[in-house]
């Protein structure tokens, strides 16, 4: 006679199996991140430094070869800098690696669902084996080849999309250091011509002081050298407050303390000759490049081009959905049975008009973000244009007023020479060269800041050895083609990481 608890007893012992192969692939919880809490937050804000082995190890690899420590710091290598300590970057490199998370999840399969079922019959016969009913069952979602085709391109497109904003953000941030660079070179400059003014107000005033005491003249002309002294000192120590202020300025866009730039060697050496100018083919190919190639164009590009993998993925809705079936086993009173199951999505009440609009409407915003950014990078590129055209004409009448003022010193001094002038009207002449100088200066600053505005509105750069000699471009440098942008912020996450030895990459 059979046993009658031997077919459940081959049930039970069917559970440890089926809970294994289920089990199998639940993977282990990552470990958290441990916590940063603001303070250490900030006392490491405060303690970056130009030495950082970090950042040297990030120098290395943008330049293929090693640096020198004591290497001077010219307007690339402190945008270097600002790439690996700049907070917008790392803001950026954060959401590319979300938008690198959605993907993986887009890719990603359903997971399956485990159905359990118990039933008790309380009017089963007294001949039944159990009154219970015990089942299983595996739910599978159906997902179509179009659902995933339109989830992973909407998500792959969101991936380009903050691809390119982290190399945008690379470009504005170097243009924030190389904005900075100018305006320090800027205020140093003042500073050096409010001294020698200064020096020839003092001059003046003892002179003038002498000749009052003699009674060659009067009083109020003493007076009037004394405030215009005065006023000179008051002018240097503004000058000087403002090299203060740009130092800060500058390490604010590096993203490193101002402490971080006392004891940095700064070289100015590609801001003593006129900046290149770049021709006519030149302006053209960098008005297409703002127009088509700027990293936040083609960001807009691919932000519609996910709007409209979303509006293919809600139209593959229209029907409800995917269904989901279930196929399992069941053990009724004794009996064992296998079942299968199915579920449908009825779309009796909508088929999905409301997400249809909605992704249709997002699609035509993303269109109208494109335009907009276009029509932005294009008024920004003419004003760059207009400004750089502007500056050279100002540079232009600088450098003739110079001329001039120079020549009118050298009269003065010959005639100071020759009996027929005194000290004084040298000392005039002096300070209009000086004053001739100052406007010099002033559009000089103004041609680099158009430039570096109107490079930072095409994204493109001068070739290195038309910049001068910093001593981070280095001549062996490919140079990008007119209308390919740096590849510097595309490939920065890997290097960025590398050079941080984050878990998972190996410092160099």
């Amino acid at each position: 006679m059979q046993n009658p608890a031997s077919p459940r007893r081959g049930a039970v012992r069917a559970v440890p199996p089926l809970l294994a192969v289920l089990l199998a692939g639940c993977a282990a919880a990552p470990a958290l991140p441990p916590v940063a809490p603001p303070a250490a937050s900030a006392q490491a804000l405060q303690h970056r430094s130009l030495n950082d082995p970090g950042l040297q190890r990030f120098l290395t690899l943008q330049a293929g070869s090693p640096q020198p420590a004591d290497l001077p710091w010219g307007a690339r290598r402190l945008g270097l800098a600002a790439l690996y300590f700049h907070p917008t970057v790392r803001v950026a490199q954060a959401d590319l690696q979300l938008a690198e998370a959605d993907l993986q999840t887009a890719r990603q399969w359903p997971n399956p669902q485990l159905q359990l079922g118990m039933k008790y019959s309380t009017t089963a016969a007294v001949a039944a084996p159990s009154p219970w009913t015990v089942g299983a069952a595996i739910g599978l979602l159906l997902v179509s080849h179009a659902q995933r085709a339109a989830q992973t391109a909407q998500a792959r497109a969101g991936v380009r999309a903050a691809r390119l904003m982290l190399s945008a953000s690379g470009w504005a941030v170097r243009s924030q250091v190389r904005l900075a660079f100018i305006a320090l070179w800027n205020a140093e400059q003042n500073v050096t011509l409010d001294q020698r003014m200064l020096n020839e107000r003092l001059i003046m005033q003892d002179r003038i002081s002498q000749r009052t005491r003699a009674g060659w003249v009067s009083p109020l002309a003493a007076a009037r050298a004394e405030q215009a002294a005065q006023a000179a000192i008051l002018q240097l120590t503004q000058a000087q407050g403002a090299v203060r202020s740009a130092r800060i300025a500058l390490a604010s866009a590096v993203g490193v303390p101002d402490t971080a730039l006392r004891d940095a060697k700064l070289d100015f050496s590609t801001m003593r000759n006129a900046p290149a100018m770049p021709d006519a083919s030149r302006l053209a190919l960098w008005r297409t490049a703002a127009l088509e190639h700027r990293a936040d164009v083609r960001a807009a590009a691919a932000r519609e081009q996910a709007a409209r993998a979303a509006l293919q993925l809600a139209l593959t809705q229209r029907d409800g959905g995917p269904p989901t079936i279930a196929p399992g086993f069941e053990r009724d009173q004794g009996a064992n049975r296998l079942t299968a199951t199915a579920t449908l999505p009825l779309p009796l009440f909508n088929q999905h008009q409301g997400q249809i609009a909605a992704a249709r409407a997002r699609l035509a915003l993303r269109h109208a973000e494109l335009q907009q950014v276009q029509a932005r990078a294009l008024a920004r590129l003419e004003r760059a244009e207009v400004d750089l055209r502007t500056a050279n004409a100002a540079q232009q009448q600088a450098h003739g007023l110079l001329q001039a003022d120079q020549a009118l010193l050298r009269a003065a001094e010959s005639s100071l020479r020759s009996g027929w002038l005194g000290p004084l009207a040298v000392a005039r002449a002096r300070l209009r060269v000086i004053a001739a100088e100052r406007v010099a200066l002033q559009a000089s600053a103004t041609q680099w800041r158009a430039l570096a505005q109107l490079e930072d509105v095409a994204q493109q750069s001068l070739p290195a050895d038309r910049l001068g000699t910093d001593p981070a471009a280095r001549p062996g440098n490919p140079v990008p083609s007119p209308t390919t942008p740096k590849p510097f912020a595309t490939d920065l996450p890997t290097r960025w990481t590398q050079s941080r030895g984050l878990p998972g990459q190996t410092p160099p």
